[in-house]
């Protein structure tokens, strides 16, 4: 009796899933890249150096600084020339897809350039 419940539960929501799957891949990709964008400040990237430790390259206005902050201290520690700037920006962008088809091409594309 539970197996029968449970393959009722994974046929209704199993659809439900990859429709929520379709419609993140449809809206989804624009509106982050939306919502990260700040008007003035910008986080371009974050690496967790250790539990309290962190080092961030933040763009601000047109300058970027490579910041480390660890707890209750904040240092700019340099400052990134333009063209680096430029390249950060080029690889934070977030891809939007208008269908599932073209994911799961670029899906079959990286899995072709592994082997």
């Amino acid at each position: 009796m539970e197996t029968i419940m449970t393959i009722v539960k994974l046929i209704i929501f199993l659809p439900f899933i990859i429709f929520l799957i379709y419609l993140f891949f449809r809206y989804g990709g624009g509106k982050l890249q939306e919502m990260q964008n700040g008007k003035y400040m910008k986080i371009l990237d974050r690496m967790p150096i250790s539990k309290d430790n962190t080092l961030l390259i933040v763009k601000i206005g047109e300058e970027a600084h490579v910041i480390a902050s660890s707890h209750g201290e904040v240092k700019i520690l340099m400052t990134l020339p333009k063209d680096k700037i430029d390249e950060l920006e080029k690889l934070k962008n977030i891809p939007e897809y208008t269908n599932v088809k073209d994911v799961l091409n670029k899906l079959k594309l990286k899995k072709d350039d592994k082997q």
